[in-house]
Order: C-alpha cells, then sequence, then structure tokens
C-alpha cells in the first residue's frame, strides 16, 4: 500500500517541459512497439501510452517516464493526488485512441496522420491558449499536470 501525499495549487506547467515529456513517451513506445513482436509490441506500447501517467511504483505516482524525467505529474484537479490509472485512461485517450491505429500496417498510418497529428496539435495548443493550461485530456480525465516537487515523509 503507497501513501500518497496531495500535491500543493497548481501553477501552469511548461509546455515545452509537457511536450518534451510526451516525445520521450512517444519514443518509448515506438521502441517497445519495435522491439516486441508485433501485434504484442504495438498492444504493449499502446496500453503504455494511455496507462503510464497512473504509475505507482514506490516513489513514482502520476508520472510517465517522460514525465518523471522532467519533473513533472499527473494529479486529479480536485484533490491533488496523483492520476490513477481510470484517470491516465480518460486523459490520454484523445492521443490514445488516434495511436492505436499505428498497429495496422498503411491503412492504420494514414488514419493516424490524418486524425491522430491534428489532435495532437490541437492539444498543444489548448494546453499554449488555455489560461489554466489544461487540454482536452485533462478535461476528459479531469487532471492537470504539475511541476513534481517529490514527497516529503
Amino acid at each position: 500500500m503507497f501513501f500518497v501525499m496531495p500535491i500543493p495549487a497548481h501553477v501552469k506547467t511548461s509546455v515545452i517541459n509537457r511536450v518534451g515529456a510526451k516525445l520521450i513517451d512517444l519514443a518509448l513506445v515506438i521502441s517497445v512497439a519495435a522491439i516486441l513482436p508485433y501485434p504484442l509490441g504495438p498492444l504493449v506500447g499502446f496500453a503504455y501510452s494511455l496507462l503510464a501517467d497512473g504509475i505507482v511504483y514506490k516513489e513514482i505516482s502520476g508520472q510517465s517516464v517522460g514525465k518523471r524525467l522532467l519533473k513533472l505529474q499527473v494529479v486529479n484537479k480536485a484533490t491533488k493526488k496523483p492520476a490513477n490509472y481510470r484517470e491516465s485512461a480518460l486523459r490520454n485517450a484523445p492521443v490514445g485512441v488516434a495511436t492505436f491505429f499505428a498497429i495496422i500496417p498503411v491503412w492504420g498510418w494514414l488514419i493516424l496522420a490524418l486524425i491522430g497529428l491534428p489532435l495532437m496539435a490541437m492539444e498543444i495548443y489548448l494546453m499554449l491558449t488555455v489560461e489554466s493550461g489544461h487540454r482536452l485530456g485533462d478535461v476528459m480525465g479531469e487532471t492537470e499536470v504539475v511541476e513534481f516537487k517529490g514527497h516529503s515523509s
């Protein structure tokens, strides 16, 4: 059982750090998809892309690998506690569902390009223009990204 400390009040995080964290995670997803045999690799990558922000392991909670490296954390907007798997799946659904099509050779890649890339662009646009920095995924998951300060004992 893990004890999770609530996170202090929200301060809008750097869009560059958020995009950088997502790029790190996408590189991880692509690597897993390329290393593991088809269709296992793409499916594991897809699962990671949906659930990574809900990881709870030792001192890691509410952080994908990319967010951990860039000292960011996903928290529930109301409770300020680190995101769980449900919140992670909801917040990552807009991009995750589009990237799921990458599993299908050729036609899936076309769908990804036509739907996934515009969705990702819209998410970045929302992070830049919405005062709170929330994107569609944050609204769907009732989450926000904050700077990770670590947990005190």
